[in-house]
């Protein structure tokens, strides 16, 4: 599919708030979509749309909005893939869809074929709940505004330091690897609610593609950020991705493939035979140690961070990222089968 894309910068003035402003953008996309010109301007359509929004006043510091929407092409019947919003300061949501529907598709296909009896048991635990599968994976996200006290649940900030030590102590729970533990025994529980069966189910399948995000599971102390990075959401970025946890969060793929054929491709990558020494590792930290040890090789160590020039990632970068992506994904899968079969099997 071909992504031509549209930008549209607003500003405005001292009277504005954020959540007007990204009213008003949303407005002029729909303005966008509806215009009559709008097939002549886009003959093959708008497959991705990124436009950025400014609150500047002088009693208080600069807010800047990113938002990036890709899909299908605006007007179609299914709903966008990715949409990334970004908020420079102390406040940044990323909501992609694509790695975790892409994830449950690849642990529908494997234990349907390694272990069909708990697929079947998956999918009545979903149907009772009333959620589809690709629902189930992107249902812990969807609750985030609602429900803030989860935000932590979704990664582990493992402390990079340079010269500090390799294997950092573990920050305090909750965290990914500690929640992952919680909704396995939930999910366990045969006397709870269908609703309660549901949402744990839900959380582990969303959970086990957060901690294969290797930028999910590390945090860079540096004097830019003595406090830390936030999973490199304060790294600036020049590109498409705005900050370095948004870039490595679509590292699944970043062109626009469909999420099913997608799966397949990936399944036929990395097979379990091909990842059976790293299936060998069971223990959970032992899988977010090894996301950290990815986002400070290759996530952190080929940028200069720089706020006043942001970096661009090269083509090679890029597509190393992308190639981690997917195995990190299809491990994410099978070990998500595994866990399955353990519990409901």
């Amino acid at each position: 599919m071909n992504r031509n894309q549209a930008l549209a910068t607003m500003t405005n003035g001292t009277n504005g708030t954020p959540e007007a402003l990204v009213e008003a953008a949303f407005n002029q996309v729909k303005q966008l979509v509806a215009a009559q010109g709008t097939p002549q301007l886009f003959p093959n359509g708008i497959g991705s749309l990124a436009f950025e929004i400014g609150l500047r006043a002088e009693t208080r510091p600069e807010i800047r909005i990113s938002v990036n929407i890709s899909g299908p092409q605006l007007g179609a019947p299914a709903a966008p893939s990715e949409v990334t919003i970004t908020m420079d300061g102390d406040v940044e949501v990323t909501f992609n869809a694509e790695g975790h529907h892409i994830i449950a598709l690849i642990m529908e296909q494997d234990l349907t074929h390694q272990f069909p009896q708990t697929m079947k048991k998956v999918n009545k635990i979903l149907k009772n709940g009333g959620r589809t599968l690709l629902a189930a994976a992107t249902f812990p996200d969807d609750i985030r505004a609602t429900h803030p006290e989860t935000k932590p649940f979704h990664f582990v900030d493992i402390p990079f330091q340079a010269g500090g030590p390799v294997n950092p102590p573990l920050p305090h729970t909750p965290h990914v690897i500690s929640k992952i533990a919680d909704f396995s025994v939930a999910l366990k529980q045969v006397n709870a609610t269908a609703q309660q069966r549901v949402d744990a189910l839900s959380w582990l399948i969303h959970l086990f593609g957060d901690i294969h995000q290797p930028l999910h599971c590390i945090e860079r102390i540096s004097e830019l950020h003595p406090g830390g990075d936030r999973g490199g959401n304060s790294f600036q970025l020049k590109g498409q991705a705005h900050n370095l946890h948004s870039l490595w969060d679509s590292s699944v793929s970043f062109t626009n493939n469909e999420s099913p054929q997608l799966a397949l491709d990936i399944m036929q990558e990395h097979s379990r035979p091909d990842l059976a020494a790293d299936l060998a590792h069971t223990e959970v930290e032992s899988w977010a140690r090894a996301s950290f040890a990815l986002a400070r090789k290759f996530a952190y160590g080929p940028l200069q961070e720089n706020p006043a020039n942001p970096p661009t990632p090269s083509a090679a970068y890029l597509k190393k990222a992308e190639k981690i992506g997917r195995k990190q994904a299809a491990l994410a899968a099978y070990r998500l089968s595994n866990r399955l079969h353990e519990i409901l099997g």
